[in-house]
């Protein structure tokens, strides 16, 4: 099984369940209805400051990267 897979610009983990680029970690968990949910967002020193909208686009871009890469790893 391959762990770490690489999709969008985000570096995913499977086996950890955590999508990381250059600015933020993001760790997710198993949701509803077979969806991944975001469990926490972390910014990195280089970012330092996450702007009011940020979250919901890191959200977004995090869950689909790591979709993606699941769907990958399971073909």
């Amino acid at each position: 099984m391959q762990t770490n897979i690489q999709s969008l610009d985000w570096t995913v983990d499977a086996a950890a369940m955590i999508a990381e680029n250059d600015d933020y970690v993001v760790s997710l968990y198993d949701g509803t209805n077979g969806n991944y949910d975001v469990a926490f967002i972390r910014a990195k020193p280089a970012a330092r400051y996450m702007a009011p909208d940020a979250e919901r686009v890191v959200r977004r871009e995090a869950r689909v990267a790591f979709t993606l890469a699941m769907r990958q790893q399971r073909s």
